[in-house]
């Protein structure tokens, strides 16, 4: 992700008066993309992995073929030479120079994060009003996520059939209709392949009502939480729905589904204790951010290149951080299987925020009214205005705002985008930028790579010949 000089990513509480302070007295900086250690681990072995994917079927699971075309646009990503934005100070003439992005799913934590900064943003400044909200995380058993990876449409029917679920028990406590937002997580807290949905769900419904001049007025009705009996019914409703469909679609033989529900330890783990309370935004806002968060982060990641050697500091468990270490061709087959398919949508909309929705455009004006109340005005200046930007997004993310003049203190104003190889190379070499393209490692010879095999991993959780389990645990809430 890009850097900055002064306050580092948003902590705890510190909100407007902290990210005020920064944005008039630190700069940006752009990222040395030379010195991330993913760019080194796509430049290096990208070639070699290329080749790995054209080898015979193994019983591991396998990147789809295009997640090399996505990590050849993801070498580009912040290299000036493929292209930027110059902004100039409209007083002393001091000169930024932008980037472009590569925008790629799941592998680019640097354009992950812009992008859950734009959801975040748009989710406290228009879409989630005052109310009490509940976070439930739905996980499936580890026999199940073979087919949830190799069918892409399984993904968005599990989150349909949890939204049903909580609207059904919602109903039974309230009138009105809840608001849910649903986000869809490929990745688990080891770097592994880990389908499942985690929903900010409001802790009760809205319904629209006659006001005191004749206008309709969206009233909020609280609805308390589910027990463990509730929890137990809800989760049977959903196993024996997902189980039906895989049977249907032919996954799952009619013997196993019926086998698995049977288990006295289903593996469906459905987990509602995080609760949010109207007036605690700050944490509403820290749960989106959660949820749309990146697959992965550059912090965590150690690269040694004389081996290819990659150390990934894991999830803690058991208070202890995990350290695991693969080469870099397994690494980068872990971190292909976290892309999400094409042309499939990871956040969802239902109840009162789903797009055809009649309670739709009122929750909207209140959830935006509500914002303005909140914001200061020049907060709601610097970033309500261009929530959807690049500036923004990084001004969210590192409590910067990046398109600043250090010396008069003005906003920059853009005045060109280049394309053209031989203005940028000119221009890059006068300012003292780094003007080089990535250069690719080739593959080595056949026979170096085609006996190497990474450490074991979750291969147990996707083998479709793995049929002899008696019960499963459900995962680790930190999964």
């Amino acid at each position: 992700m890009c850097a900055v000089d002064g306050t580092s990513a948003l902590a705890g509480g510190r909100r407007s008066e902290s990210r005020q302070h920064s944005i008039n007295s630190a700069h940006y900086r752009a990222r040395n993309t030379s010195k991330n250690p993913l760019n080194r681990i796509v430049l290096d072995n990208l070639l070699e992995f290329k080749e790995r994917l054209k080898e015979s079927p193994s019983p591991r699971p396998r990147p789809h073929p295009s997640v090399i075309n996505a990590l050849e646009k993801f070498s580009e990503c912040g290299v000036m030479r493929y292209g930027a934005v110059r902004y100039l100070c409209p007083e002393c003439g001091h000169d930024v120079f932008v980037a472009f992005s590569c925008k790629r799913r799941g592998l680019c934590p640097s354009c992950d994060a812009k992008r859950s900064a734009i959801i975040t943003a748009a989710a406290m400044g228009r879409l989630l009003p005052q109310a009490r909200y509940r976070q439930w995380v739905l996980v499936i058993p580890k026999r199940l996520r073979y087919f949830m990876s190799s069918r892409p449409e399984l993904s968005g029917y599990l989150s349909k059939i949890l939204a049903h679920a909580i609207r059904r028990f919602i109903k039974s406590k309230t009138e009105g209709t809840a608001a849910q937002l649903h986000f869809i997580q490929r990745f688990g807290g080891a770097l592994n392949l880990h389908v499942h949905v985690h929903a900010v769900v409001l802790d009760g419904a809205f319904v629209l009502k006659e006001g005191l001049v004749g206008l309709k007025e969206l009233v909020f009705s609280p609805a308390p939480g589910p027990n463990e009996e509730e929890l137990f019914k809800i989760v049977a409703v959903i196993r024996r729905q997902l189980l039906r469909r895989l049977r249907n679609m032919g996954c799952l033989p009619p013997e196993a589904a019926e086998q698995m529900l049977k288990w006295k330890n289903s593996g469906f783990s459905l987990h509602k204790e995080v609760v949010i309370y109207p007036r605690n935004r700050p944490g509403l806002e820290r749960l989106v951010e959660y949820c749309s968060r990146p697959a992965l982060s550059v912090s965590r990641l150690i690269y040694a290149a004389a081996t290819k050697t990659v150390i990934y500091r894991a999830a803690r468990r058991d208070g202890k951080p995990e350290l695991m270490t693969m080469d870099a061709l397994e690494f980068m087959r872990r971190w292909g299987l976290l892309m999400p398919p094409p042309h499939k949508n990871l956040v969802h909309y239902y109840g009162a925020l789903a797009p055809r929705s009649p309670l739709r455009r009122a929750l909207t004006a209140k959830a935006e009214k509500e914002a303005k109340k909140v914001l200061t005005a020049e907060r709601s200046e610097k970033l309500k205005n261009k929530a959807r930007s690049w500036a923004a997004c990084l001004a969210r993310v590192f409590e910067v705002f990046p398109l600043i003049c250090p010396k008069c203190n003005l906003e920059l104003k853009p005045v060109a985008v280049i394309f053209k190889d031989k203005e940028l190379v000119r221009l890059l070499n006068h300012f003292g930028l780094p003007a080089e393209f990535p250069k690719f490692r080739p593959a080595p010879a056949q026979s170096l790579y085609a006996v190497k095999r990474g450490p074991p991993d979750e291969d147990c959780q996707l083998d479709t010949r793995v049929d002899q389990y008696d019960a499963i645990d459900p995962p680790a809430p930190e999964d």
